[in-house]
């Protein structure tokens, strides 16, 4: 009898495969592809390397009794993950920025309707060696080093020690912090130039008198070779923060009830408990820095 019904159930699989395929060749497609409306096809997620490993999390913490079945999902970079959206090659587009306006007027050519979604906010820390001992600076302060206007440490209560400022030379995090904390200054034009957020953590960590700005999830794991500089607001130690923060997108198109059911699952509390281990903070928390 076992036998009879494990005969059963794969002659079952093996005629809905055949099916599927007929399908699929009826209307143009490879065998390889998914037919359009095949309710067991995954949510398809590209983009940032940021979100990607939360998106995995969230993923598998998702109600397996939902609509979803299944997730397929890649780090791409935000750019390509939004390019792939547009395309109508992902659910999803995981984005650590924005949307830029040629991607706003790739869409509009489209005729489509990009929908955004602030799913997490990613801290930016400023670091420091885990020699410096000058625990905090004032917002001005900070504009102040990372334009030359402060260039030694004893004005921020420090040793007379000339700063290093340490910085990565492109992407959305150094453009917002000179445009949230510098008010649109230029950086300093000697500072040292990396190209990751990691290469600041490494740089930093090698120059006793250096700062640099960098992401909290980059940040924590080196807590044992620098420090993280409170940002003082209002004045008063009691006001501050290690971080300033800045949203982290979903963006998508028209919405699949499975797509809609995980977006929901994003947004609940449950999903937003989860994240503080990847260094990020709830979507809605308000920061005091911002």
């Amino acid at each position: 009898m076992m036998q009879r019904t494990r005969f059963s159930i794969l002659s079952s699989c093996l005629r809905f495969m055949v099916l599927v395929l007929t399908c699929c060749v009826a209307a143009g497609l490879s065998p390889g592809t998914v037919c359009a409306g095949d309710e067991n096809a995954p949510i398809v997620v590209r983009g940032s390397s940021t979100l990607q490993p939360v998106a995995e999390m969230w993923a598998a913490a998702f109600d397996p009794m939902s609509e979803a079945s299944s997730f397929d999902i890649e780090a791409t970079g935000t750019g390509k993950g939004i390019s792939d959206l547009i395309a109508g090659r992902a659910d999803i587009a995981m984005a650590s920025r924005p949307l830029s306006q040629d991607e706003r007027a790739a869409a509009e050519d489209r005729g489509i309707v990009i929908h955004q979604s602030i799913v997490a906010r990613m801290g930016i820390a400023v670091v420091v060696h885990r020699d410096n001992p000058v625990a905090s600076i004032t917002m001005s302060d900070l504009a102040g080093v990372f334009s030359g206007d402060v260039r030694n440490w004893k004005v921020v209560g420090g040793p007379d020690e000339v700063i290093t400022v340490v910085r990565k030379d492109s992407g959305w995090s150094p453009e917002f912090f000179r445009k949230r904390v510098m008010e649109d200054r230029e950086f300093v034009a000697d500072s040292v130039m990396v190209d990751s957020k990691e290469g600041v953590v490494s740089e930093v960590s090698g120059r006793p008198w250096s700062i640099g700005v960098t992401g909290m999830p980059e940040a924590i794991p080196a807590l044992d070779r620098i420090g993280l500089i409170r940002l003082v607001s209002g004045g008063s130690d009691e006001d501050s923060t290690y971080a300033l923060s800045r949203p982290l997108f979903f963006f998508t198109i028209e919405n699949s009830e499975a797509t809609k059911a995980f977006l929901k699952f994003v947004a609940g509390s449950k999903a937003q408990s989860l994240i503080a281990e990847f260094g990020l903070y709830p979507a809605k928390q308000l920061d005091p820095m911002l």
